[in-house]
């Protein structure tokens, strides 16, 4: 059971506290104040399974000559750029675990990244394979994924080419909002057909996210981007539980009714980040109901999320987060008991494509912050400089 019971025995007492006392410091302010160690002392050293799976994928996938990593096992033709953002996002988390052998290898990454940078389009931005520049197949969630990870490396290195190259990549990704079809939205890919909630949730993230580090009238211009974003996905998109469709055609006008664990994830967290820089309750009520409504997503028997884990590892990021902002165990059980069972399926048989091992590795790591103080520090810090953008 690997202190499953014990978990559950502290689920249960700290929601009847909060319960109990109405109110806490972090339901006031958004920000981090709750100490995860003592509920997971009987788990898993989260550092140690993250450095494992991270040597795998170095060992397996790494392609030294050019610094990049490979598609899978199978195809060792580079990464598209959706794996690469996992990937970048997962060498993130070890860089801040285990900097010495990490923080070089990011840095080679990022510098080998701009070969899929296309600077010769109207509006510069990440193509999904290499390109010689003029391509026309972009992505804007391709790009989102990009300005989330390379926000989190600059907090973490303070290097200011992380934050230009996150901003440039945003500065794409909100070029595709499009007020004449349906109202509003990101498009998905530059062909113009639909629209998704992965192309949106992002993007409101990525604005508040970067909205610490600008001038404060950029900043304000995020933030209020950010709200359009959320304000039109939520009425798009969102269920009577708080959960999200996949995607509108603009072609056939037909919804995806797909219920997928990112979209939701993605949602948690920029409403989360709106109630840190608004300190607007109806939005952290929004992402408590959709956190709640999350355990839909879970498969009763293994009490992990039904979803490929390149979906669901930004689920469990989104767990940990709203445990920040709440104290709720049951989120921090939830996302404990998801990298418990990927893990152990990855002890088992690791998975062909890179961007599936950098999934696990990356919730691990998330996890292994939540087992440190310089961790948990980070994050407090990090949804601390959010809450200070608020009134």
């Amino acid at each position: 059971m690997r202190g499953r019971i014990s978990v559950l025995c502290w689920a249960i007492i700290y929601t009847l506290l909060i319960a109990a006392e109405g109110s806490s410091l972090s339901a006031q302010t958004g920000t981090s104040e709750f100490d995860a160690r003592p509920l997971m002392r009987d788990k898993v050293d989260y550092e140690r399974a993250a450095a494992e799976v991270q040597n795998y994928i170095q060992v397996s996938f790494y392609l030294p000559a050019r610094g990049l990593y490979a598609h899978s096992i199978t195809d060792r033709h580079p990464s598209f750029t959706w794996g690469n953002g996992v990937s970048f996002s997962a060498l993130v988390g070890a860089a801040r675990n285990e900097p010495t052998p990490y923080l070089p290898i990011l840095n080679r990454f990022f510098n080998a990244l701009g070969a899929y940078w296309d600077g010769l389009a109207p509006h510069g931005g990440y193509e999904p394979a290499p390109t010689r520049g003029g391509g026309n197949d972009k992505y804007y969630d391709d790009n989102e994924w990009m300005a989330l990870s390379y926000t989190e490396a600059y907090e973490l290195t303070r290097d200011p080419r992380y934050l230009n190259q996150a901003q440039r990549s945003l500065d794409f990704a909100l070029s595709g909002w499009d007020d004449t079809a349906l109202g509003g939205g990101i498009w998905w890919h530059v062909s113009r057909k639909s629209k998704n909630v992965c192309s949106n949730a992002p993007a409101a993230e990525a604005c508040l996210r970067l909205a610490c580090y600008v001038p404060p009238a950029k900043a304000s211009e995020l933030i209020s981007m950010a709200k359009r974003i959320v304000g039109w996905t939520d009425k798009t998109f969102r269920d009577d539980r708080g959960l999200y469709s996949d995607s509108i055609s603009t072609v056939t006008g037909k919804m995806d009714p797909a219920k997928l664990t990112y979209n939701t994830a993605l949602m948690i967290r920029a409403l989360l980040g709106l109630y840190r820089v608004t300190g607007d309750q109806a939005y952290f009520q929004e992402a408590i109901r959709s956190a709640d409504s999350s355990d839909w997503f879970l498969d009763p028997r293994t009490h992990a999320y039904r979803d490929a884990v390149k979906w669901s590892h930004l689920m469990v990021e989104a767990d940990v987060e709203i445990f920040r902002a709440t104290g709720n165990a049951h989120y921090l059980k939830r996302a404990m008991d998801n990298a418990d069972y990927e893990y152990a399926k990855w002890k088992q048989m690791p998975p062909n494509a890179v961007i599936d091992n950098a999934s696990i590795a990356r919730m691990l790591w998330l996890l292994a912050d939540m087992q440190s103080a310089a961790g948990e520090k980070f994050w407090r810090q990090v949804d601390g400089r959010m809450t200070r953008l608020g009134p």
